[in-house]
């Protein structure tokens, strides 16, 4: 399973992007090395055939799906790195995706999802967006038990 840990800042206006926290360094984000046993969805990077980085921020990513819904996201096909933003800022997750993400083990994965003000103080089209692209990455990466 998968468990969100969903936050709301106000603090990074020159980027103002959705940033999605799997626990990496925003160091090895930049520098591309993702190693999925320092990750909070490290369960998913075991059972999935799709490569680690594509899970964070290739074509299987949340990022991807994110950004298909019109926001700017990083990690994402687009904003890869947060040092493609103008400012760079990225939070890789709390206590919440080192304590109850897989990253000592187990099967439950976390991310944390930090949002801008905008976002939620817009209109109501953004929460059904992000509902959206949040539901299609939970059907691609954790099917429900076969009947």
């Amino acid at each position: 399973g998968v468990h969100f840990d969903i936050h709301g800042y106000t603090a990074h206006d020159t980027d103002n992007w959705l940033e999605l926290g799997y626990h990496l360094r925003e160091e090895h984000l930049n520098e591309g090395y993702l190693n999925p046993r320092d990750s909070s969805i490290r369960a998913l990077a075991e059972r999935s055939p799709a490569e680690f980085g594509s899970l964070v921020s290739g074509m299987d990513s949340l990022g991807w799906l994110v950004q298909q819904e019109g926001f700017r996201v990083v990690p994402s096909p687009q904003y890869p790195r947060p040092e493609l933003g103008v400012e760079g800022r990225y939070f890789r997750g709390g206590y919440t995706t080192r304590k109850w993400g897989s990253l000592h083990g187990g099967d439950i994965d976390c991310v944390q999802l930090e949002v801008p003000q905008w976002v939620r103080d817009g209109s109501e089209e953004y929460g059904v967006k992000l509902g959206r692209a949040f539901a299609q990455w939970v059907l691609n990466h954790y099917p429900g038990p076969e009947e």
